[in-house]
Order: C-alpha cells, then structure tokens, then sequence
C-alpha cells in the first residue's frame, strides 16, 4: 500500500469544482455590490464591483468546501419544496446598487394555523466544526456545553439574511415576519458524547434558530447604509480604504500583512498591500481587470 500525491482518481470532482471557482460570480441583478458581502472589507467590495482580476483566486480546498455546501443547500430546497410546496427559491432582489437572492421564501400558510411567525425568509449556512460548535455551544473535545451558552448565527449572517428579507419585501410586496437560519456542520457529535450531553436526533449535525424583525431589520438597515457609502466611494473614483465590521459589528482596520482571517482569504491580498492604505485613486491602483 502506497500514499500518491498525485490522485488519478478521487480528485476528478474536485477538479470541476475547482475549476468552476475560478469564474466570477455575477451578482444577483448585476449590482456592483451583494448582500453576501455583509461585513466583509470595503476595499474587497471595491476590487469585485470594479472587475479586477483577483491576485489571489480561490484554492482546491476552497472550491470543495463551496460545493460540498452548494449540492447540500440545492437538495435542501428540493425537500423544502415537496413539504411546503407554496415556498419559492432564489428570488433574486436589490436596487441600484446592492443585490442578492434568497435560499427560500416561506409564506406563513404554509406552517398552518398554530405558526405566529408571519412569512418566512430561510437562509442556510454550512460549516466546518469549530464554527458549528460555537453555534450551538459545545465543547466538543470534552463532551460538554459551554458556560457561556450558544452564540447562535454571526451577526454578518443575520445581518445578510436580513437585507434579503427587505429587499424581497419590495420585490415581492410581503412582510417578512421571521428569518429562520439554519446552521448544518459537517461533522456530527459522535454517539457517546450525544447521549452524555444529551443531544438526539438531528441535533447532532444541525441547528435551526428563529429570528424575529425585531433583531433583524436593524442589522440589515446598518449594512445597508454602509453599503451605501462604500458605492458612493466607488462611484466617486476611489477605492475604500480596508475597514470591514468584526463579529460584534465593531468596525476593524483590514492589514494584508497583518494576523486578519478576512485578508488571509482574500482574493485581492497582494494587490490590496501593493494598493497600500487608506482611500485609492482608482486610476492609480494596481489592480488589473479581469477577463472574465
């Protein structure tokens, strides 16, 4: 038996996947700027609605992440559409300069007479272990719960879901009660540790957390104007300077160099330090268009 570094074989899915990647998303109603870009750095935002060619384009790994969470949440939306067959998928919205598309709208008829929640905006996320463990507060590594309790959905999540759920209100002429966020991990706890703690069921890979307008609309109505700003930067003829929101909303100062996630995945990393910092003339960037 032999380990080969170089498959002949099981890479063949990651391959296509990958090589889907490397084509630019367009956005949902060719907007320069996306809901799912909620939080994330300006000057990134500034580099994508402008064209540039990324620096630093999306790996393998990236790519399987991406479509392992892609086939997952399209099977979803089937099954979501055999039970609740009033739902609608993808509805795409936004105005001039900011778009996007939801996973499912879910009108309240649907949940029959008992559900108080109003029309449903459902949104999935899928991630890896850590992130999943921190939803729903476990310590996996010890079979426990965490003091601190569950931290439930990222602000930049709730605040994505909930542009959605404003702009579908426009397109669509219905009010979004609830947003339901669904969390699933790709890892489940394991047998032992379930039954310890006791979890069952599809709680084991899974979360679900209700959202009502209340906590939603006023993340989704701060992103939005930030949003607003970082257009009219761009449209100005500038570059923003590298400023994106942490997970409690607090604004951060982005360095490409530096110890920042938001920049370590970047894919305009090394043009952005070469950019330097602050606000850019956009004629005197490094940036290169993309071909695309």
């Amino acid at each position: 038996m032999r380990l080969v570094s170089n498959p002949v074989v099981t890479h063949l899915l990651a391959q296509e996947w990958f090589a889907r990647a490397q084509v630019p998303k367009p956005t949902a109603l060719g907007t320069p700027l996306r809901y799912s870009s909620a939080y994330g750095c300006a000057r990134q935002q500034g580099y994508a609605a402008l064209g540039a060619k990324p620096t630093e384009p999306m790996d393998e790994a990236g790519a399987w992440v991406t479509g392992l969470g892609t086939l997952i949440h399209e099977a979803l939306q089937e099954a979501i559409g055999r039970k609740y067959p009033q739902a609608q998928f993808e509805v795409a919205s936004g105005n001039d300069y900011i778009s996007g598309s939801c996973d499912a709208y879910i009108p309240a008829l649907s949940f029959g007479e008992n559900w108080t929640g109003g029309d449903v905006l459902y949104e999935l996320k899928t991630m890896g272990t850590y992130s999943f463990d921190d939803q729903v507060g476990w310590n996996r590594m010890k079979g426990t719960f965490k003091d601190r309790g569950a931290s439930g959905p990222a602000m930049k999540a709730i605040a994505q879901a909930g542009m959605n759920a404003l702009g579908l209100e426009k397109t669509m002429g219905v009010t979004i009660g609830t947003i339901i966020m669904g969390s699933i991990g790709f890892e489940a706890l394991s047998k032992n540790k379930a039954a310890n703690m006791g979890v069952d069921s599809y709680n084991r890979f899974l979360a679900e957390f209700h959202i009502n307008r209340e906590e939603w609309e006023p993340l989704a109505l701060a992103e939005i104007a930030r949003m607003e700003t970082i257009n009219e930067t761009i449209t100005n003829g500038y570059l923003p300077a590298r400023v994106a929101l942490d997970d409690d909303g607090h604004a951060i100062t982005l360095t490409p160099g530096g110890r920042n996630w938001q920049c370590d995945y970047c894919s305009f990393k090394s043009v952005c330090a070469n950019d330097g910092d602050g606000l850019v003339y956009v004629n005197e960037s490094y940036m290169e268009e993309s071909e695309s």
